[in-house]
């Protein structure tokens, strides 16, 4: 690893050296080595598919995509649903032919759906069996779609989408049956078109999670896709079946990653617990299947570490796990440690870095508050308002620059711009500070910094002490408009099962622990916090929702109660 002695820099080289393969010949290559071996297990869908398996499917889905559907080397299509089955193979058939993916994120509304598929030239949508409410709202998007022919539909508002593929109870009028796609035999036509497709051919797009404004389209070539993995540092020995369990749904960039490409290039098993986060089924998945290694987001962190159904469970085969998005309590990790011997890995990094840029690896704890060093072939800075390194353990803008990073938004110049430095680095739009060592520290948003009478708060400092009570089980921390400091500082909490606890005891409680510069002003209890689409909390609802339980005064000289 090299780094600036005195400026907020790091780089970690690597050793490994690139892959000139497609995703369709990764997984010939895999299917070599291991063609017996479980690629997928849909626990709910009783569904188990070997690699062998798989790339039979493939090809055949494949050919229904060239011969029966039109489609060819960079055309787009569109995806959305929960995990399934058909979500991997629709994927992985694609790719093969050089046809792009743009993943749907589930929870959006359909005018946000409408406006990409319109923007990407999508040629056609494919809609899994679940839920069963997306046929509604397809024709809510698309109102000639349960009138119109199957595979020929002609929208006055999508002049390149002719075909709505969707499966099970989803596959209603208009729609073609996506059993019926696939044509058996045609193996060479298969071979013939996957011949064409690169390296620099893209593979899939990506919205952005949208806590910033509007999801943005990130597009990633087959290179990109695979070498995000590639250089996550050696978690999996080959030489033995590892069992990923998949939360996160298939359209979020890190789910994706390793839930689809993970076993392409581990030769892991991806076992989806069930079509959506629930979490006992994801421990009756992980008992019944030994599953060994898990990718959870926070709420999954803080359920497997202090939720009592845990105790029903052997988890023992767990051995370690992937987590990040949001601040995570080294507590958790902690007890998670101590419960079960699971060595949670905090990783840092966004879609637009194709997922994992730090992480921690076999760190001591002394550092788990930390997202570790960044992965080989990454560089990272902190850099302060004119894009100049800060010194070392000063806070500053994180940027990151990586071979595997995204080139630009779909479509959206400015934006790039905005995103992107002339010399390949990425704004990550957060707050951090670097130690000497290379240690990585996300302190905040840029865009969640609260301002109060000129002094900058960041959420996440309030909120990794407000996470040292007992009885909290998750803090996040929103600004309250205050007429005589500008901001105040409110802190929302849910509290751990089995703890009754008052907001003004949790504010006595941390009387003399919490800084007068950052202390809070507010704290208020809530039993379940709004999230978005991305599944992290929707700090801006929060807030919203915080301030309807705060009287603020009508005047600058008001006591607010």
């Amino acid at each position: 690893m090299a780094w600036s002695r005195n400026k907020s820099y790091v780089h970690t080289p690597s050793l490994k050296p690139f892959i000139g393969l497609t995703m369709h010949e990764m997984l010939e290559e895999r299917v070599k080595k291991n063609p017996d071996r479980e690629m997928l297990v849909f626990v709910s869908d009783n569904e188990r598919v070997t690699f062998a398996e798989f790339k039979k499917r493939v090809i055949d889905l494949a050919a229904g995509f060239l011969l029966k559907l039109g489609l060819r080397r960079g055309d787009r299509i569109a995806v959305i649903g929960a995990n399934h089955v058909e979500w991997p193979l629709i994927t992985a058939a694609a790719r093969a032919i050089g046809v792009g993916v743009v993943n749907l994120l589930l929870g959006h509304a359909a005018k946000t759906f409408h406006k990409i598929i319109s923007q990407v030239s999508c040629k056609a949508l494919f809609i899994t069996r679940s839920p069963d409410t997306l046929y509604s709202m397809a024709c809510e998007m698309i109102p000639e779609l349960s009138e119109s022919i199957p595979g020929d539909l002609n929208s006055k508002q999508f002049p390149d989408l002719k075909k709505v593929v969707a499966a099970g109870s989803n596959c209603k009028s208009g729609t073609l049956n996506f059993v019926d796609i696939s044509i058996s035999g045609c193996e060479e036509e298969v071979a013939k078109a996957a011949k064409k497709v690169t390296i620099d051919d893209v593979s899939h797009i990506n919205m952005t999670s949208g806590t910033t404004g509007s999801p943005k389209l990130a597009p990633f070539t087959h290179c990109q896709a695979l070498h995000s993995n590639l250089f996550v540092p050696g978690q999996f020995n080959e030489t033995h079946v590892n069992k990923l369990a998949c939360l996160g749904n298939m359209a979020y960039v890190g789910a994706m990653n390793f839930s689809h490409l993970g076993p392409l290039i581990f030769g892991t098993t991806s076992v989806f617990p069930s079509p959506t986060y629930k979490f006992e089924k994801f421990l009756q998945a992980v008992e019944a299947e030994r599953c060994t290694f898990v990718l959870l987001m926070i709420n999954g962190v803080v359920d497997l570490a202090y939720n009592p159904i845990c105790d029903n469970y052997d988890l023992s085969s767990l051995e370690s796990g992937i987590t990040g998005g949001s601040y995570i309590p080294p507590s958790a990790m902690i007890k998670l440690h101590e419960k079960y011997g699971i060595r949670l890995l905090n990783a840092y990094g966004s879609t637009e870095t194709t997922t994992i840029s730090s992480m921690t690896v076999n760190d001591s704890q002394d550092v788990w508050n930390t997202t570790g060093r960044p992965l080989p072939n990454t560089e990272i800075q902190v850099v302060d308002k004119e894009g100049c390194p800060v010194e070392v353990g000063e806070k500053g803008e994180i940027w990151v620059r990586s071979p595997v990073s995204f080139r630009g938004y779909y479509g959206d110049i400015e934006k790039t711009k905005d995103k992107i430095t002339e010399n390949g680095w990425i704004k990550m739009g957060d707050v951090g500070k670097l130690s000497e060592d290379g240690y990585l520290t996300i302190v905040g948003r840029i865009k969640d910094i609260i301002i109060r009478n000129g002094s900058n708060i960041y959420p996440s400092e309030v909120e990794s002490l407000v996470i040292t009570h007992p009885a909290v089980n998750i803090a996040q921390v929103v600004a309250i408009p205050d007429y005589r400091v500008g901001e105040d500082v409110c802190v929302c909490v849910k509290l751990n099962e089995g703890f009754n606890v008052t907001e003004e005891e949790l504010e006595t409680f941390f009387e003399g622990k919490i800084s007068d510069l950052i202390k809070p002003s507010y704290f208020l209890i809530f039993v379940s916090f709004p999230n978005g689409a991305s599944g992290k909390v929707d700090r801006k609802k929060l807030q919203e929702m915080a301030i309807g339980r705060i009287i603020l005064p009508d005047t600058p000289y008001e006591e607010s109660q």
